[in-house]
């Protein structure tokens, strides 16, 4: 997990570079799904809890649920964006096949970094403006990968659009649609998912 972690901090501080390292490493998919992406959002779950020290309002079985749903959302995230991609990526790169390693490494250090920015707005205390906007910062980490998936020039723009709606959407909506069927929270719990 710890070179797991290392590729995402690369990711954060200088994507093209952390994109070249991933590159190198060539870490079979389901390796970094075991060793450090599942354990990461198992970690972010967890980081739900947090916020019964800042409201002890929130009750546990509440707080669990919460937790659940937010395993569940990456997790699902995972494998539709895999599907997407296989039934569209060959359509966008430069030799008109999607290589299949390359694509699941690139969702799962992009979803890994949706779930450190969740856990960053999980551990604090209040919602704060700025860190709810972490996110878009995922796409200009997304446009860093264009070289490691080799997409054609002229598919840039509809890569990244494939993109936002394979990775970035689904865990937000799937949140919401699960959240749903939570029962109401009381009025004066704040929630920060």
């Amino acid at each position: 997990m710890l070179k797991f972690l290392v590729c995402l901090l690369q990711l954060i501080i200088s994507p093209a570079k952390g994109w070249d390292a991933i590159a190198d490493e060539d870490v079979d998919p389901r390796r970094l799904c075991s060793e450090g992406f599942y354990p990461l959002i198992g970690l972010v779950a967890c980081t739900v809890f947090i916020q019964y020290f800042y409201n002890s309002d929130f009750k546990v079985a509440w707080l669990l649920q919460k937790a659940v749903i937010t395993f569940i959302q990456y997790f699902i995230t995972y494998f539709l964006a895999s599907f997407i991609f296989s039934l569209f990526l060959s359509k966008m790169t430069e030799s008109g096949e999607a290589e299949e390693k390359r694509y699941h490494t690139f969702i799962i250090y992009n979803l890994a970094l949706l779930g450190i920015f969740q856990m960053i707005n999980n551990c604090l205390p209040v919602e704060i403006s700025i860190f709810q906007f972490l996110p878009f910062f995922d796409i200009f980490i997304i446009w860093f990968g264009i070289p490691y998936l080799s997409i054609a020039d002229n598919k840039k723009i509809m890569f990244l659009i494939l993109s936002v709606v394979a990775i970035m959407a689904p865990p937000y909506i799937l949140g919401y649609l699960l959240d749903g069927m939570l029962p109401a929270a009381p009025d004066n719990m704040i929630s920060n998912l």
